[in-house]
């Protein structure tokens, strides 16, 4: 299979995790504005740090690849064989420290699916327990092969077998729980709302939320996973997208949720919530959606009427805020009647 040079490489990767960190600013922005206007309680405020958390990670491996740019490039790019030679040497500091940022993100990231799938499957910690156990397993691994990439040879490859055990078990391990805990999120509300889901629904919206975001990182992680395999230099042009991927995909959620909102339309769901059977719409009665029971959130009720004249009540939740925010969006113009437990 063609491959391109480890110097190519290097400054595609660049390139790439320098385009993504612009929309991850953007976003974050975005995010803290929409979690600001929603009131720092409860969850808001947990979103909120580790979404900072994450943007500071995101923040220091983007600048570690410019700095191996410049290293590369321009401190070493004296001679034709300069900026090969550095880029081959897998322990410089810098690039440590890349590998480093990008194995914490992918375990925040990973750690924030789980947590909504803990919520959205009525906080189940046997469910929860395996995944929890793979998320340890995979910063452990993650972990050990940066310390043996820190002690490697100036020349040594980075396809070494005493290396690629250790980043082939954490991608497998992060990609076991990122396909799983999707799947289960994707089946619980899939189930729980199968009835009202229908094309521009509150809950398809939220379904194909899901699994989009799921299966962004998932397939990128197994190209990843298999240009590594191939022993290809252009995974790290993948590997310096994942870096910043696994920012943007919990960041991008939060803020689609809010805008949603804020638009006027239906109140947007968020993934995390606990899900719980609605009954069915009769031909007599009303049928009810339930998302969680954290008192970080306001219930929204919408009444729409059939075909045939009968009223059906579909409630959806949505966070903490100001009802008469809500008014002036013309949500209860449209019929949306708001009520806000006490804040927890």
């Amino acid at each position: 299979m063609p491959d391109t040079s480890l110097n190519m490489a290097t400054l595609m990767a660049s390139w790439l995790a320098a385009v993504l960190y612009g929309m991850n600013v953007v976003l974050y922005i975005c995010c803290v504005r929409v979690l600001y206007r929603r009131g720092l309680v409860g969850i808001n405020r947990i979103l909120l740090v580790l979404a900072t958390l994450q943007f500071l990670i995101s923040t220091g491996h983007n600048v570690t690849c410019v700095v191996q740019l410049i290293r590369g490039f321009i401190t070493n790019g004296g001679t034709s064989s300069g900026p090969f030679i550095y880029f081959l040497d897998m322990a410089s500091t810098e690039h440590v420290l890349q590998e480093s940022f990008y194995i914490a993100n992918s375990v925040i990231g990973d750690g924030i699916l789980i947590w909504r799938m803990f919520i959205v499957w009525n906080r189940n910690w046997w469910l929860c327990g395996p995944f929890l156990a793979l998320l340890t397993a995979t910063t452990i691994c993650g972990y050990i092969a940066v310390s043996h990439l820190a002690r490697f040879a100036p020349l040594d490859p980075v396809f070494l077998a005493a290396l690629g055990q250790w980043i082939l078990s954490t991608w497998s391990l992060s990609l076991v729980t990122q396909v799983g805990a999707t799947l289960l999120i994707a089946y619980r509300i899939w189930v729980n709302t199968a009835w009202n889901m229908k094309t521009g629904s509150s809950h398809a919206n939220v379904f194909w939320m899901v699994v989009e975001s799921g299966a962004v990182y998932s397939f990128t992680t197994v190209i990843l996973l298999a240009l590594y395999v191939s022993k290809l230099n252009s995974g790290a042009i993948v590997g310096g997208a994942l870096g910043q991927l696994s920012c943007l995909i919990p960041t991008s959620i939060i803020v689609r949720i809010g805008f949603t909102t804020s638009s006027g339309s239906t109140a947007g769901t968020y993934p995390s919530l606990r899900a719980v059977r609605p009954a069915h719409p009769s031909s007599q009665g009303t049928g009810t959606t339930k998302y969680g029971e954290d008192n970080a959130f306001v219930t929204v009720t919408r009444r729409t009427e059939t075909e045939s004249g009968q009223d059906i009540s579909l409630t959806d939740m949505a966070y903490e805020g100001d009802a008469q925010k809500h008014r002036g969006l013309g949500d209860l113009e449209k019929g949306i009647s708001i009520s806000i437990p006490r804040g927890a």
